[in-house]
């Protein structure tokens, strides 16, 4: 099923990540758990992540060269990048899942589908195609 997820940060104008459109493996109409739809999520961008580190490694280049829509697409984001990989380490789905798992429960990310907040992993949760998910990163204030 396809999916949009958008991440935001407090205090920030610009999302972090703008409504990007994933598919996860879902099915429409059927209820599942919040912490199913974040294991989902969280396969599918590190297996994306994985990936364009096995990309980056087989199609090394001396000149990196961008279509117009591609610097327009990165403008956008308030920087242009040339999408460099520094680290070629490639991520962990199990420990990224446990994570954003103890992210989640420690009250670090919010989740909001379709702009209503599931505040428990074990919470029911419908999706429909081109549901939004909304993941928000949550800063704790620190005084004296």
């Amino acid at each position: 099923m396809k999916a949009r997820f958008s991440v935001k940060q407090l205090g920030k104008k610009r999302p972090f990540i703008d409504a990007k459109e994933i598919e996860i493996d879902i099915n429409q109409n059927e209820e599942y758990q919040l912490k199913d739809l974040l294991t989902q999520v969280v396969i599918q961008q590190v297996t994306e992540f994985n990936q364009k580190i096995d990309d980056h490694a087989n199609n090394k280049s001396l000149f990196t060269f961008f279509q117009e829509n591609e610097i327009e697409n990165e403008a956008q984001t308030g920087r242009v990048r040339f999408g460099d990989i520094f680290n070629n380490k490639k991520a962990n789905p199990e420990k990224a899942i446990e994570t954003v798992l103890w992210a989640f429960f420690d009250g670090l990310i919010a989740v909001f589908i379709d702009d209503v907040q599931i505040e428990k992993l074990e919470n029911p949760i419908m999706l429909k195609e081109n549901s939004l998910i909304t993941f928000v990163r949550l800063t704790f204030l620190v005084g004296i």
